[in-house]
């Protein structure tokens, strides 16, 4: 919110909704983040074994949201042409840092409330044992595929320019 906020984008987010005040920019940005926040429950739920992997999880999950948010669905939303290009990402810079730190903090938020979940759920050993077989083992190749899709996600606006 703070970037949004600095960089003066409030109004064009209420401009999704057809309004042009920043408490409407507000509005659908609180509106967007639930979305956001419940559809990173439903896609990353039992993925993370730690907070540090779900904190990378949520890493990922932000620098998706900002190529699928800012840089194609909110221009096309606003009727804008260029789509991925260089100017396009350059401007939206300043977002990719929000959405980065909104995806670390709704992973680190998630995995403390599914660990006290589960601490309900591991009372019963039939449950245990079929919760045990749902999450992700330690030792996968995830952290080489945070690594990759971070790091070429950071690289691509500023090989682009």
């Amino acid at each position: 919110m703070a970037v949004l906020i600095v960089t003066g984008s409030l109004p064009e987010l209420a401009a999704i909704a057809g309004g042009s005040s920043t408490t409407a920019g507000v509005v659908v940005h609180l509106a967007i983040s639930v979305v956001l926040g419940m559809s990173y429950g439903f896609l990353f739920q039992r993925e993370a074994p730690s907070l540090a992997a779900g904190i990378a999880w949520g890493l990922v999950y932000g620098l998706m949201g900002w190529y699928i948010g800012p840089l194609t669905l909110l221009p096309i939303a606003l009727g804008k042409s260029g789509l991925w290009i260089p100017s396009a990402a350059e401007a939206q810079f300043p977002a990719l840092v929000g959405h980065l730190i909104y995806g670390a903090v709704a992973a680190a938020a998630f995995w403390l409330l599914e660990r006290r979940h589960d601490d309900w759920l591991l009372l019963d050993p039939r449950i245990a044992a079929r919760e045990e077989r749902l999450r992700r083992p330690l030792g996968t190749s995830a952290p080489a595929l945070w690594l990759f899709v971070l790091a070429l996600g950071v690289l691509l606006p500023i090989l682009l320019a």
